[in-house]
């Protein structure tokens, strides 16, 4: 009789059990910090204690804080799911339905259907919910519709408020933008962020310098300057970003670049646990670290933890022996020998955790191998039964990039205004992003105190419009984009080498399709046009700052007529396009009547009727991008008032740059070569009246 009891109680706790637990934002808002931080404890201890009376193994303890339970992307959940469909899991236990997930959909998936197949029994305790009892599958069924009718209205509620929070100009989004923090006495409002504003200052500075974007966030790279996504992770931020989703969680690392590793152990045991050892290798065969890498160890939050590293082959690694090891302080890179990282914790109760992290570069791959980081543990309580939890995460580094510059340089934020619900989704399950037209989204001015100055902002959007191209240097030619033919109206480009003193030449395009259309031939000189631009802007400064001319040339250059040649040439043009989709509109109405009367065939019709629509697009097209330029121009020429000139910004200039041709000059017009005079007329646009 002992016996048998003795073997059934084995084969009670061969039965395995994860916890999972959930806390969604929808219920956070009901709780204070303190329940916040009560309800995730108070689920685990609830099923750790049923589970321990049922004589239960607990194999895993799941938590997934901050997200819905509609959501079928949640990480910690799918991490437990495959657990069960790979037979490591007898039993889910559950708080309530609830916590595992407030979707119909998912609970048929689940529970009546996947995990009878998986033979995963699946229990909650405050709702009674047992999945091999036939009497609580319809009560689950009606649990799972009541909880998806709650989310759904709750989404529609939510999305409903964020509307009218918009448009009075109040910040809905979970975070607030690089540059800016949430207000602590108003979670609507932002304030400048003191450290993040800075980058952000010399992001503007140096694009208006003439470094093109790219070269912006190679010189960010280099100065080791976090990325806004690494900037908010440093902070504490949980990012849900589904466009990095897949570098945020790997295997091993395979591809050169950077890659952040996390080593979190928790002690799941009640215990305290004494000279707590760990053993880390990178290695492609447990072998060693190697010298591909770089490695440096950026984070280091445990103060009952001590890292060490080694440069000894051959270490025993069942014991600790601190004369083979050098202690390891934050931000040391590891020398290339080295051959094991150690910690050492002389004692760990279980309200504390040990977190260190390791930014790795991969410097080559010829072999493409794969490297995996390695950790073994070992501690004095062995002999008891230890509940261990040592994960590793890997992650590539999310760097500075040139899309996110170029979406920096045009975010209208940074000078005060806010502008959301860019994106959204098709609802709350189905997480697709969809892309909100530019004229629906909610915008609101002056809602914030700006980081940059309007001129400069608006001056960098018609020079981003405008898809100059940096040099070999990383700085953009100071006269990109601004200098045309005036035979033809095309673009004049460098063309040929540049000469050893830097300077190059200037062509027609026209020239790449043989002449066919300009006979503007002769190159112009980039030095003789440098020169002559740098002269003719250095005239009008000294008139500017000329006493006896001042006030005059105040009123004619700036008060009265910014920007106004430019203005009307726009609104020229948009007065054109509405006069031909009047008459393509009248066109079309022609082409249908014909058709009804038999006039015209129902193929020609169609072939006509396609030819117009093709029209209409790229007429309605030309229309946005004018009304846009206009709108520019317009703010960029009240800015310039509120700040009286641009002169004030120089008083002599001895090299031309983009940013100073951009201030004052509009268009430059290069005409045709004169062989009799050795002289071509060169008419500068100016972006005042002179």
């Amino acid at each position: 009789m002992n016996k048998l009891k003795e073997n059934l109680n084995k084969a009670v706790a061969l039965i395995r059990v994860v916890l999972y637990l959930r806390l969604s934002d929808e219920d956070r808002n009901k709780l204070t910090k303190e329940q916040i931080s009560e309800s995730i404890k108070n689920q685990e201890i609830m099923l750790r204690e049923y589970a321990n009376e049922q004589g239960w193994q607990i194999v895993g303890i799941y938590n997934d804080e901050d997200w819905s339970g509609g959501d079928n992307t949640r990480p910690n959940f799918n991490k437990m799911i495959k657990e069960c469909e790979n037979g490591n899991v007898d039993v889910v236990l559950c708080k309530t339905q609830a916590r595992f997930a407030r979707d119909a959909e998912l609970i048929e998936k689940y529970l009546h259907n996947k995990f009878h197949e998986w033979k995963v029994r699946f229990i909650t305790l405050v709702d009674k919910i047992d999945n091999t009892k036939r009497e609580t599958k319809k009560t689950s069924q009606i649990l799972g519709l009541t909880d998806q009718w709650y989310i759904e209205d709750t989404s529609l509620n939510i999305r409903e408020t964020f509307k009218a929070k918009r448009k009075n100009g109040e910040l809905t989004a979970s975070f607030s933008t690089y540059g800016y923090l949430k207000d602590p006495e108003n979670k609507n409002h932002l304030v400048i962020d003191p450290v993040a504003s800075v980058i952000v200052k010399r992001i503007f500075d140096e694009y208006m310098s003439g470094y093109g974007v790219r070269t912006i966030a190679e010189r960010l790279n280099a100065d080791k300057i976090l990325s806004p996504l690494e900037y908010k992770k440093l902070n504490g931020v949980k990012l849900h970003n589904p466009f990095v989703k897949n570098l945020m969680d790997l295997e091993c690392i395979n591809r050169t670049g950077t890659y952040m590793i996390t080593i979190n152990f928790n002690n799941n045991s009640n215990q305290i646990l004494n000279n707590l050892i760990s053993f880390n290798y990178l290695t492609t065969d447990m072998k060693t670290f190697n010298n591909k890498c770089e490695i440096t160890l950026k984070k280091y939050s445990s103060n009952k933890t001590k890292l060490y590293y080694s440069t000894k082959e051959n270490l025993d690694t069942n014991s600790f022996n601190v004369d083979d090891f050098v202690l390891l302080n934050e931000n040391d890179t590891l020398p290339d020998n080295t051959t094991c990282i150690a910690s050492l914790t002389e004692t760990l109760d279980r309200t504390h955790n040990i977190d260190y992290q390791f930014e790795i570069t991969l410097k080559e791959n010829v072999k493409k191998d794969k490297f995996y980081f390695y950790v073994k543990h070992i501690v004095d309580n062995n002999d008891l039964n230890v509940d261990l939890d040592f994960n590793v995460n890997i992650r590539k580094k999310l760097m500075w990039s040139a899309q996110t510059i170029k979406t920096i340089l045009q975010n209208e934020v940074y000078i005060g205004n806010l502008i959301q619900g860019k994106t959204t989704t098709v609802n709350y399950k189905n997480k697709t992003v969809i892309h909100v037209p530019e004229d629906e989204q909610p915008r609101k001015d002056n809602t914030h105190e700006p980081i940059i100055d309007k001129v400069i902002f608006f001056t960098i959007q018609e020079r981003l419009q405008e898809v100059a191209r940096s040099c070999k240097s990383g700085e953009m030619n100071a006269f990109s984009r601004r200098v045309y033919c005036q035979n033809c109206g095309k673009i004049f480009r460098k063309c040929g080498k540049n000469n050893p003193d830097g300077y190059g030449y200037f062509c027609c395009k026209d020239k790449e399709i043989k002449w066919v259309n300009c006979d503007n031939r002769k190159y112009l000189s980039e030095k003789e046009l440098n020169e002559f631009v740098l002269e003719k802007i250095n005239t009008l400064l000294k008139r500017f700052y000329s006493q006896d001319n001042l006030n005059e040339l105040k009123d004619n250059m700036v008060e009265k007529d910014l920007f106004q040649e430019k203005i009307k040439a726009l609104e020229k043009e948009l007065d054109s396009i509405e006069k031909e989709l009047e008459n393509k509109s009248s066109y079309f109405q022609r082409l249908y009547e014909d058709r009804l009367n038999g006039i015209l065939p129902e193929k020609e019709f169609l072939i006509l009727m396609n030819k117009y629509k093709d029209d209409i697009e790229k007429f309605e097209e030309r229309k946005k991008l004018i009304i846009k330029e206009i709108s520019i121009t317009n703010q960029k020429k009240e800015t310039l008032k509120s700040k009286k000139n641009i002169f004030k910004k120089y008083e002599h200039i001895r090299k031309l740059n983009v940013e100073i041709v951009g201030d004052f000059i509009d268009k430059i017009l290069v005409g045709k070569y004169d062989e009799e005079s050795n002289t071509r007329e060169i008419n500068i646009i100016w972006n005042f009246t002179i």
